[in-house]
């Protein structure tokens, strides 16, 4: 059986259709984009249940890429591009998203919360407040831990494989 067999493709074919693919990947996400803000504006609230399968989409893919990236030794590629671009490098940018998206979070919970359960103006200012200041106390540290490990794992991962690549040329 030749189903698997590699067969010998043309470069410029081949370059073509994963601009192809990445115009697909995008249009996905702005569809699931699309589909959550309209359902958003159709119920009037936000519940996970309305936007469970846009979520996952959103999830899944970005696990997905990352993991193949650092499987293929991509990840590190990336980084030093994006280094040798940027004035902050890629790992300072994942921190400060962290800690950017537990501001937001509380911020939004805050909101949420002030608007929802609060009686009175001073009621509401003390339960933004309270809710805030708890949702960045948990957020944050964890964010931005996860945000660490998953690049320090995906680096070091992908650094491998440039290491077995270079090894395997030899």
């Amino acid at each position: 059986m030749n189903l698997f067999k590699n067969k010998i493709q043309d470069e410029r074919v081949v370059n073509e259709q994963n601009k192809i693919y990445r115009e697909i990947y995008l249009l996905i996400y702005i569809i699931c984009l699309a589909s959550v803000i309209c359902k958003f504006f159709v119920y009037g609230y936000f519940e996970m249940e309305h936007v469970a399968t846009e979520m996952i989409i959103f999830l899944v893919a970005g696990i997905y890429y990352g993991v193949r990236a650092s499987q293929k030794g991509l990840f590190s590629a990336e980084v030093e591009l994006h280094d040798n671009k940027s004035k902050w490098s890629y790992q300072t940018k994942t921190l400060t998203s962290g800690i950017v998206i537990g501001v937001l979070l509380g911020l939004f919970f805050g909101l949420n919360s002030a608007y929802s359960y609060a009686d009175s103006q001073s009621q509401a200012i003390y339960y933004f407040f309270i809710t805030f200041v708890a949702s960045m106390m948990f957020y944050i540290p964890i964010l931005v831990l996860v945000l660490a490990i998953s690049y320090s794992s995906a680096k070091k991962q992908s650094d491998k494989a440039v290491e077995k690549q270079l090894e395997d040329e030899e």
